[in-house]
């Protein structure tokens, strides 16, 4: 993990179920960085509460970062 400790961690995890949404979009960006197997399993969870639409966006950025090699 790069500079996150569990507790930190655990903090930004509880913070996804936060009703402000600038809280959760930090806690995102956050858990995103952390290399954390728990936080991509934890993120893909509630991915797949968002619709389909939203999902195909996020596919297709991703596929366009690795092959324009930004990531």
């Amino acid at each position: 993990m790069s500079g996150y400790n569990d507790q930190l961690i655990n903090q930004y995890l509880r913070e996804l179920y936060s009703e402000d949404q600038k809280t959760r979009i930090n806690a995102i960006n956050q858990l995103g960085e952390t290399g954390d197997e728990l936080c991509l399993k934890e993120l893909r969870e509630i991915l797949k509460n968002t619709s389909r639409e939203h999902q195909a966006l996020i596919i297709a950025v991703g596929k366009l970062k690795r092959t324009l090699g930004i990531i």
